[in-house]
């Protein structure tokens, strides 16, 4: 695999057995770590099925152990919150951030707009919780990116990887590159848009406001202004009205954190479109499809 440029992921489980009843590592923790350090994969998902999720809290940190104990470096995921949270024991963030590098907290995606719309309302609901552990080297898991297949809309697309880019979460695809369209491949190779994902502070953006069917995301990001150290953002506006186009106008850019006296470049990320330099009592306007999105960036000047 590395001598085609290509990194080795593995699928795992805590419990006795898998998901798919393979076996589980349970009572082999430290054999298992071993093992796959010795066969060089690069990433390790955990999933938790066949599990008592009461062993989770000292199990998953104990695996984390042991693959940091062979000296290589493997991308740990973990599926312990979700676990822990179907079988309603408090959720400890602050560990799992400390044990894990990305970590799934809500069920498997499916391949349908309703499971989309599901995770995105579990992320508002619990976003203050979430962002707070957010960061380099340790990033919340929505699960994975689904666009590429024909069951979702190129809207719908878009907002899968608009929202996941504002969120700073993995971007990792569950496609099959054969049957990828070139408007599919244009939506997943935006690369101004993984750079928003991909941005260096690695915070996790937030939605800030909703109004008439309308949500308004917003993602602190790169460049810093030196002198006032305001930020840069990214925005997201999207509409989860599944047949009326969205209007959204605003009146003044300050109403949505843009208040920079020197004021903000503003570009549309997917239709790559510029709007020019504006102050914070400038007013904008976007037409948001329905299951559609607006994304911009206001590069602080």
């Amino acid at each position: 695999m590395h001598q085609r440029g290509l990194k080795l992921g593995i699928y795992a489980d805590f419990g006795n057995l898998t998901c798919e009843d393979y076996p589980g590592s349970i009572d082999h923790l430290q054999q298992d770590a071993k093992t796959f350090a010795e066969w060089n994969i690069d990433m390790l998902k955990v999933d938790g099925c066949y599990c008592n999720a009461s062993l989770m809290a000292k199990g998953y940190p104990e695996l984390g152990q042991y693959l940091n104990e062979t000296g290589r470096k493997i991308v740990y995921s973990c599926s312990w919150p979700f676990y822990e949270q179907m079988h309603g024991i408090p959720i400890n963030y602050t560990a799992v951030a400390e044990t894990c590098n990305l970590w799934r907290n809500f069920d498997d995606i499916r391949l349908t707009w309703q499971s989309i719309m599901s995770i995105i309302d579990y992320y508002d609901k619990h976003q203050d919780e979430l962002a707070k552990v957010n960061g380099p080297g340790r990033w919340n898991d929505p699960d994975m990116i689904i666009v590429g297949n024909r069951e979702i809309t190129l809207d719908q697309s878009r907002v899968q990887m608009a929202l996941w880019s504002i969120w700073s979460t993995p971007l990792l695809m569950s496609n099959d590159l054969r049957f990828i369209t070139p408007p599919q491949k244009e939506i997943l190779q935006n690369r101004k848009v993984i750079a928003i994902n991909q941005d260096p502070l690695g915070i996790m953006g937030k939605k800030i406001m909703e109004k008439d069917f309308v949500r308004i995301y917003r993602k602190p990001v790169t460049p810093i202004q030196k002198s006032t150290q305001a930020y840069s953002y990214a925005f997201a506006f999207f509409n989860t009205h599944t047949r009326n186009y969205a209007v959204v106008k605003v009146n003044q850019l300050n109403e949505i954190g843009l208040t920079s006296a020197d004021g903000y470049l503003v570009e549309d990320l997917f239709a790559n479109r510029s709007y020019g330099r504006l102050y914070p009592n400038s007013t904008i306007y976007f037409f948001v499809p329905p299951t559609g999105v607006v994304m911009v960036k206001a590069t602080v000047e």
